[in-house]
């Protein structure tokens, strides 16, 4: 079984894009640095296709009421495309890039879709499970399934942004072999700090390693609600003595864009599984717990 893990993980700055080619160019300077540090996967964040809007040149007259209409009509056409180029750039630079959600219109829904894209060319796809209610106002819907993936033989999984603070998927794929958890996310401060908290909550009581990558910088889109989008890239890991970090932050980048890299010590972490201070795994009750649930609706 692999020892460590070697991941770059990006604080992605917003841009105005006037092409899919301006975006190619923006995340093939991270490739290369990821790939230059000798890392196995690029993490990138929810949303990266946000400075695509502005290749229409509508996107400054957009407001909160036309703003879904926009996504659709804007996003949807360049799903396609936008998967071609980061598949393109995982098969050229020999890297997995995880993340990079993008919203799109299928069969009538609105999707806010992840992906896996890996050097031989295959491409993965995780929805978004939870929809907030920004993403409901636009008719977004939650995706229905929930899949482990393994790179390199680590067992891993992906959520995007607001399913990290629901641990019963975290429970889900711990129970399929899940070491590392895969988080890209897009969010205000406030929003930062939750999705920080239930990293910390997720990694503590799963066992787990969680990554997440954070868009960065003003979003402009719709004009009548200006927000920042913020956070740091970090790393989430289990409060033990193994780990020799007591506030279960295992790594943290800047504030701003930038490109956090790192090695998760896997094999720790199977130590820390079986012979932790606190062994939340080993000592849950999923009997007690079922039973508990059972009286409540009896």
């Amino acid at each position: 079984m692999k020892p460590e893990f070697k991941i770059s993980i990006a604080s992605f700055g917003t841009r105005r894009y006037g092409s899919l080619k301006d975006f190619e160019a923006h995340v093939e300077g991270l490739v290369e640095k990821a790939t230059s540090a000798g890392s196995a996967v690029l993490l990138l964040p929810e949303l990266t296709s946000t400075g695509l809007l502005w290749t229409h040149p509508d996107a400054a007259s957009v407001t909160t009421k036309t703003v879904g209409e926009f996504y659709r009509r804007v996003l949807t056409p360049l799903v396609d495309d936008y998967c071609a180029v980061l598949a393109g750039l995982a098969q050229e630079y020999h890297i997995t890039i995880v993340g990079a959600s993008f919203w799109h219109e299928e069969d009538g829904i609105g999707r806010n879709s992840g992906w896996i894209f890996r050097p031989d060319g295959k491409v993965e796809r995780q929805d978004k499970l939870h929809m907030t209610r920004g993403e409901r106002a636009i008719s977004t819907s939650g995706g229905d399934g929930l899949n482990s993936f393994d790179i390199d033989g680590v067992k891993c999984g992906l959520f995007i942004c607001y399913d990290v603070q629901f641990p019963e998927l975290t429970q889900h794929l711990v129970s399929q072999g899940v070491e590392v958890l895969f988080v890209p996310s897009l969010t205000e401060e406030r929003g930062a700090w939750r999705v920080w908290h239930s990293a910390h909550a997720r990694a503590l009581e799963s066992q787990l390693f969680v990554c997440v990558s954070t868009l960065v910088g003003p979003l402009e889109i719709p004009s009548d609600y200006q927000s920042v989008a913020s956070g740091r890239a970090f790393v989430a890991c289990p409060i033990d003595n193994r780990f020799k970090v007591a506030d279960g932050t295992y790594a943290v980048g800047n504030e701003g864009e930038d490109l956090l890299t790192t090695s998760l010590d896997l094999e720790t972490l199977r130590m820390s599984r079986e012979k932790a201070e606190v062994r939340q795994l080993i000592d849950r009750r999923p009997e007690l717990y079922k039973a508990l649930v059972e009286r409540s609706i009896a």
